[in-house]
């Protein structure tokens, strides 16, 4: 990656700002024929990202973290997850600017995300996508290793996959609690 480049925590004054990012990537990729205006006004109706108007209390709080791809000073990706049920969470928000994509940065937030995610003790990993519209993104999830997998009452636009990851050893876990390989825990927003 290039040495402006960096993978970071949200932080709070940032919220606003990573939901134009995540609202400007899904108008491109799944409603090209909207208008911002209208793909926003539609949505927000709808409650589709409702999540990013409290990502402290949907993420940080819900057993999970909030990550942002920086270039510079500019947001140009995102990716987080959080708690879905004991021992399972859920990858959410995974956006980065079409002029980004395609340079092994969604894959670096992705393997980032797994990382933190083991290290908080979860065994297992689930989202859902849009089987259609996104059929790049699909692709992606399962060259990561996502499989597909049912899921009651989901439409039929919806796809769910998940992934076992393995947690770490508790000597691993122990090193992440002090610290000690850069990762630390999870203090929320700065």
């Amino acid at each position: 990656m290039n040495s402006e480049l960096m993978i970071r925590p949200i932080r709070a004054e940032e919220g606003a700002e990573a939901k134009r990012l995540i609202y400007t990537v899904a108008r491109d990729l799944m409603e090209p024929q909207m208008s911002m205006e209208e793909v926003t006004a539609q949505w927000d109706a709808w409650g589709v990202f409702s999540d990013m108007d409290e990502v402290q209390k949907s993420f940080f709080e819900n057993g999970g973290v909030f990550l942002v791809t920086m270039d510079g000073g500019q947001m140009v990706g995102t990716g987080a997850f959080h708690r879905y049920a004991e021992g399972v969470c859920e990858l959410r928000r995974i956006s980065l600017l079409l002029e980004y994509q395609g340079r092994g940065l969604g894959y670096a937030m992705v393997m980032e995300l797994l990382r933190r995610a083991r290290a908080m003790g979860y065994g297992k990993m689930c989202l859902w996508t849009n089987r259609y519209k996104l059929s790049r993104a699909v692709a992606f999830y399962h060259r990561l290793g996502f499989v597909d997998v049912p899921h009651e009452g989901a439409d039929e636009e919806e796809l769910w996959m998940e992934m076992e990851i393995k947690p770490p050893d508790e000597n691993f876990l122990h090193t992440q609690a002090q610290g000690e390989t850069g990762i630390g825990p999870n203090k929320g927003l700065n």
